[in-house]
């Protein structure tokens, strides 16, 4: 994937429960928390996103358009549904399973497979006598939202032990003490503090606040004197100062994505993989299809995808969430060339 894909792209991989067994794959270490710059494009994501209940007409094609052009238009959809739920598609599952009392370890999603699985908690038995049922329900859900582009899997989950070494032990424990005391401290004293992680090999402390915030030498001084008080070793700060008018774009741009990305991704018709978005210079939205640049229809699907999918950002309901952003609309082969 060249440069521009792995600087501007990002995924929504942190909003869904993740069933324990799947930890195994997806999780280095149990320290790192709250650093988005570690999330990628990566082979196998998992997310889950919210949907919105709309209600409005698209139009969408011209005056004329070639015989070759409407076979390709015809096969693209409208973009926005009317959905009984405000929930994206994972989390209704799992909502159902529960309420109809099926024992459960969560459900999740897999990109670009698409591939959903569920796992089922307790005995053998058990999981014979309900995948049948758990099955059913899920193909129904989807069915009901027309999403034909998920495959389903339903496998028994396997509880597992944790080996943590006194090495692990010490590092969790000095993690909390430097979390949750430094935190509050810094709270103590009306300072606000974004978002707080630790950074491995080398270890460091990052904070990320307001670029409105002065106090840098002072915020250093509160933390060096709750480490130096819990007997730990000077650590290392990296304080970053963030746009606040920039993270409230990007919080409203998230959200666009979450409601674009859940009918594109489930229907085959819009022939679309994965999405993305970025904010930098401007927002954007990407969706990357299962079309080759060689394709001789590619391109003119490209553009067709760009147009619905920008007569929904045009729309009445999505003037609140839009405002009066400059915007693109990035649609991407299947060998990651930018086609429209």
């Amino acid at each position: 994937m060249n440069e521009y894909l792995s600087s501007n792209v990002k995924k929504e991989v942190d909003k869904i429960k993740i069933p324990e067994d799947k930890l195994d794959q997806t999780i280095e270490h149990g320290l790192k928390r709250g650093n988005k710059s570690q999330r990628g494009l990566g082979k196998k994501v998992l997310y889950t996103c919210s949907a919105a209940v709309l209600l409005f007409s698209i139009l969408i094609g011209s005056a004329f358009v070639s015989p070759a052009m409407a076979k390709i238009v015809s096969k693209i959809p409208y973009l926005g549904q009317i959905f009984e739920s405000k929930d994206d598609i994972v989390k209704v599952i799992s909502k159902e399973l529960r309420a109809k009392g099926y024992n459960t370890s969560g459900a999740g999603v897999s990109f670009p497979e698409k591939e959903i699985y569920i796992g089922i908690k307790g005995s053998e038995k058990y999981f014979d006598t309900v995948k049948g049922d758990v099955e059913t329900i899920v193909k129904d859900i989807l069915h009901s939202r027309n999403y034909d582009a998920y495959t389903l899997k339903v496998s028994r989950y396997k509880e597992r032990k944790v080996e943590i070494d006194k090495k692990e032990e010490k590092e969790m424990k000095e993690f909390y003490i430097i979390s949750t005391v430094i935190t509050k401290e810094l709270k103590k004293q009306n300072y606000n503090v974004l978002t707080f992680s630790m950074g491995h090999n080398p270890k460091t402390i990052k904070l990320e606040i307001p670029n409105t915030e002065t106090r840098i030498d002072e915020m250093k001084q509160v933390i060096n004197d709750v480490l130096q008080t819990n007997k730990i070793d000077p650590i290392p700060l990296n304080i970053k100062k963030i746009d606040m008018k920039k993270r409230e774009q990007d919080k409203r741009w998230r959200e666009i994505l979450d409601i674009v990305e859940d009918d594109i991704l489930g229907k085959k018709e819009y022939k679309v993989r994965m999405v993305g978005y970025s904010i930098h210079p401007e927002p954007e939205i990407q969706a990357f299809i299962t079309l080759p640049s060689s394709d001789e229809n590619a391109k003119a699907f490209a553009q067709q995808l760009e147009k619905v999918i920008d007569d929904f950002l045009k729309s009445e309901e999505m003037k609140s969430k839009v405002k009066n952003d400059p915007y693109h609309i990035t649609i991407f082969s299947k060998d990651d060339k930018i086609i429209n």
